[in-house]
């Protein structure tokens, strides 16, 4: 049998077939990852997923603002709304975030659990029965991008959908539910930010991108080749 030389083109291009494999092999689960989560990203509905149709829409609301006598003289944005029944508060928001006051000007304390519960109760349709306190940022969380701190609401026999209220302003931030979870772990592994989900442009996603596509330009210059050269012959 004749031996192939180091540098002859066959001998070339078996190696670059080798390499194309051993790369494809690499790539081979996450690009499984990332087709089934793009699936799942393009037949569900993202309004559904986000949890709007779990709140109520709260009806206009009266306000008699020649009861506020706050001063606003140094804030950048003025938000006035009502929190409780008959209780009017107003958001300040400075360069430290926002501050929230009565209407005489003083800073308001946090809602109860049970006056989160009727709040809950009043502007979600989960109808909740329990509460837990959050005052803790956590990477990845699903209250994630809210302002702390904040009402954890469920119902004890419907632990799928979870309320979060803002212990503050008295506003419904998010309701999430199991759907969201899946989007939510899928993105995970789209975006390969497994800690806080959220970061794109990790090295991880960076590195599989580029093989990936290695595996892509190399395959199909292997196949070009070959039929280039089987046509030659």
């Amino acid at each position: 049998m004749t031996e192939i030389a180091n540098n002859h083109p066959l001998r070339r291009q078996r190696r670059l077939r080798q390499w194309h494999r051993l790369v494809a092999l690499v790539t081979s689960c996450q690009l499984l990852l990332w087709t089934l989560s793009g699936l799942y990203f393009a037949f569900i509905d993202i309004d559904y997923v986000r949890g709007h149709q779990f709140k109520r829409s709260s009806p206009p609301t009266q306000l008699d603002l020649s009861q506020l006598k706050a001063g606003l003289v140094s804030a950048s944005k003025v938000v006035i709304q009502e929190r409780l029944a008959g209780e009017l508060i107003v958001g300040v928001q400075t360069g430290d975030g926002v501050q929230w006051l009565d209407e005489q000007g003083v800073p308001i304390a946090a809602l109860s659990g049970e006056q989160a519960l009727r709040l809950g109760a009043d502007r979600t349709v989960i109808k909740p029965d329990q509460f837990e306190w959050v005052d803790t940022d956590m990477p990845g969380s699903e209250y994630r991008g809210a302002p702390l701190p904040l009402w954890r609401l469920w119902r004890a026999e419907d632990r799928d959908r979870v309320a979060y209220v803002d212990a503050m302003s008295g506003d419904v931030t998010v309701v999430r539910h199991d759907a969201w979870r899946w989007w939510d772990f899928l993105w995970s592994l789209h975006i390969m930010s497994y800690e806080d989900r959220d970061t794109i442009g990790t090295w991880l996603l960076r590195i599989f991108s580029l093989l990936a596509l290695a595996t892509a330009v190399l395959g199909l210059w292997l196949y070009l080749h070959t039929r280039v050269r089987r046509t030659s012959q």
